[in-house]
């Protein structure tokens, strides 16, 4: 299934990004004021955003395929990507073998090419949205379920609900 109708693979690199001649003539994040190339909706860096570079729309949450690998800005797709799912950062294991989780991260899949790839939360980005996205991610096929697991990339489940609730409110979710 295709969510970019609309997109024809040019007004995203004037409205979120632009070129950086000296870099090898690559794209890299605004770090100004740029307009969500899916939600249109104006983004302005904040302090609260909790990072110098804004890496997808604090509202709908939706980013543009410009790495190979976090932060190098040498895709040359440059489509939109849409958030699918979350995950967790993963921080290593603690002294008695468990896993330790970190960040909560967002999991986006390219509309262009396909490729799958995670990215931080910012702290201005809206909770509601979050929650959406995982609530999507938990009724998504089975088919593209395994697809995104065979990237490495472990999708939060329903057992996660109480966890992601407390990272992102600080509280329990109560039943």
């Amino acid at each position: 299934m295709r969510y970019d109708d609309d997109y024809d693979g040019r007004n995203s690199f004037r409205t979120g990004h632009k070129r950086d001649k000296h870099k090898n003539n690559r794209w890299h994040a605004a770090d100004s004021a740029f307009r969500c190339a899916h939600c249109r909706q104006m983004v302005f860096p904040t302090p609260e955003m909790g990072t110098v570079h804004r890496n997808h729309c604090p509202h709908c949450l939706h980013s543009l395929h410009v790495d190979t690998k976090p932060g190098n800005r040498a895709s040359d797709c440059h489509a939109r990507m849409a958030p699918v799912g979350l995950t967790w950062k993963k921080n290593g294991f603690d002294k008695y073998g468990r896993e330790r989780l970190g960040d909560v991260m967002l999991v986006h899949t390219c509309l262009g090419c396909g490729m799958v790839n995670i990215n931080r939360i910012a702290a201005d980005d809206d909770c509601d949205e979050i929650l959406a996205i995982f609530e999507r991610s938990l009724a998504m096929d089975g088919k593209r379920w395994k697809c995104i697991e065979a990237t490495g990339i472990d999708l939060l489940t329903a057992e996660d609900a109480g966890l992601l609730h407390r990272s992102l409110f600080g509280m329990e979710l109560s039943r």
